[in-house]
């Protein structure tokens, strides 16, 4: 709204209240949000992302230059995935992406993972970062932020107990006796079953021991 005109902080949180989701905001929430709107964040290139100019006397916001365009491309509901690609020079070929907070606090020179390769940064560039292989320098490893919510305590108690439990079948029988006790308990079919067996046996033959919560 700012973008358009400008307009009055207790007008514009009145109106916002008015709307069912924000009808409980709460005015210091509300007056964090301009501010971070007016100031933007930090990063390692500098501060970025203020949309609004915001005169705390008077008690007026007006849009910043550009925030009319961002306005208009973020009026979806599916958020972009904000990833930059990776670009091999001197070929200009794209060899994965990172996150666009690893992106923007990456500098040239640094060297990072990706894939079996180790990078070595030439130019950060909006939506992509260009890179020349490292040599096999030491590398940081990139990170990614999802949008999912972690794997629940009780989840994951109930994986490492059915890790466990497939363990002692693969122990005490063979495999075929194992798909079997699975498919019956679990009541998945045959293919599934094998699949489980077959990957957690590997894993137990290569560890010594089936990872459970009583034995890392």
């Amino acid at each position: 709204m700012a973008a358009v005109e400008e307009l009055d902080e207790e007008e514009l949180f009145a109106r916002v209240r008015r709307t069912a989701p924000f009808a409980a905001l709460e005015r210091g929430r509300f007056d964090a949000i301009l501010t971070m709107l007016g100031d933007g964040f930090s990063t390692r290139r500098g501060r970025r992302g203020a949309l609004i100019h915001r005169d705390q006397v008077h008690g007026r916001i007006r849009g910043r230059r550009g925030a009319s365009m961002t306005a208009i491309q973020n009026g979806g509901a599916i958020p972009d995935t904000a990833d930059y690609d990776v670009i091999r020079e001197p070929e200009g070929l794209r060899v994965g992406s990172v996150h666009e907070d690893f992106a923007v606090e990456s500098m040239a020179g640094d060297i990072f993972q990706l894939g079996a390769t180790a990078w070595r940064v030439l130019k950060v560039e909006p939506g992509r970062v260009r890179v020349e292989d490292a040599a096999g320098q030491p590398p940081t490893v990139p990170f990614w932020l999802g949008e999912a919510p972690g794997r629940s305590v009780e989840l994951s108690a109930a994986v490492a107990s059915l890790r466990g439990d497939v363990g002692a079948q693969i122990t005490a029988a063979d495999r075929g006796a194992a798909t079997s006790w699975l498919m019956d308990q679990v009541g998945i079919e045959e293919a599934a079953a094998e699949q489980i067996v077959d990957y957690l046996g590997a894993a137990q033959d290569a560890l010594g021991a089936m990872p459970t919560q009583e034995t890392i």
